[in-house]
């Protein structure tokens, strides 16, 4: 839960720091904002201000395969870049790590043809037993 807390940190500086510094007069109102902490471990925070900045957040606890506790939080939020594009990102965090969502976020390339059609005829050959040495 530390680790999210502290990406969805960096996440509002990086939101903070597009924006060049702005004199006390001109910086945005917050238009609304709801938070709730419960004693259950699950929360709620969700704002957005005049200039277009939205967050919105929910954390709670699943049980994990043994039983334990498992912190989940998940989100989104957007900005009115300087060009006047919106940027939406989204993410998840739970027992497979962070894992944000974005049309701006960079992608892989396409796996070429020729390795997929090796994988494919790697994938059809049978399996050979390990040799065993005495």
């Amino acid at each position: 839960m530390q680790v999210t807390l502290v990406l969805s940190s960096l996440l509002l500086a990086a939101v903070v720091n597009a924006y060049p510094a702005q004199s006390p007069e001109s910086r945005a109102v917050i238009l609304t904002q709801e938070k709730e902490v419960n004693y259950d471990g699950t929360f709620k925070n969700k704002f957005e201000t005049e200039n277009g900045i939205k967050q919105e957040e929910v954390g709670y606890l699943k049980a994990g395969p043994d039983g334990t506790p498992i912190s989940v939080v998940q989100g989104a939020g957007s900005y009115v870049a300087p060009d006047g594009s919106v940027i939406s990102t989204g993410y998840i965090s739970d027992e497979n790590g962070y894992r944000p969502v974005g049309a701006h976020l960079p992608t892989p390339p396409p796996i070429p043809a020729e390795i997929q059609e090796s994988l494919r005829l790697l994938a059809s050959l049978p399996s050979t037993p390990e040799p065993v040495y005495q």
